[in-house]
């Protein structure tokens, strides 16, 4: 049951951890998200959201960060190894996604990454 949680020491805190992934990162655009990534170096993989306030509510940012914490807390042990750090950047649209799209829109993105898609 421990897998299915998302942990404090999963999430990216620091303003420098988020640059780092930024800049040195890879990134990947989909219709509803920019997903930067880079490895980390741990045995588990970080999280960091950023759901701007100029594009949204309180009310529809918050549903875009839960279903996409969602996501990584159901499907983090499927992106593949080493770990990664994981900048989730929210374009406009993504409010309107269901759980289940959010899913379908970013496990494409590792699974490519993994060599199972193309």
């Amino acid at each position: 049951m421990a897998e299915c949680c998302f942990r404090p020491h999963e999430r990216l805190r620091d303003f420098n951890q988020y640059q780092q992934v930024k800049r040195a990162g890879k990134r990947v655009r989909t219709p509803h998200f920019g997903v930067n990534f880079l490895t980390n170096g741990l045995p588990h993989h970080r999280l960091g959201l950023i759901v701007q306030k100029r594009f949204w509510n309180a009310v529809n940012r918050n549903r875009i960060k839960r279903r996409v914490r969602e996501w990584f807390r159901l499907h983090k042990e499927t992106i593949p190894l080493p770990g990664k750090d994981i900048v989730i950047i929210a374009r406009q649209g993504a409010e309107r996604l269901s759980s289940t799209e959010v899913t379908r829109e970013l496990i494409r993105v590792f699974a490519k990454q993994d060599g199972r898609s193309s």
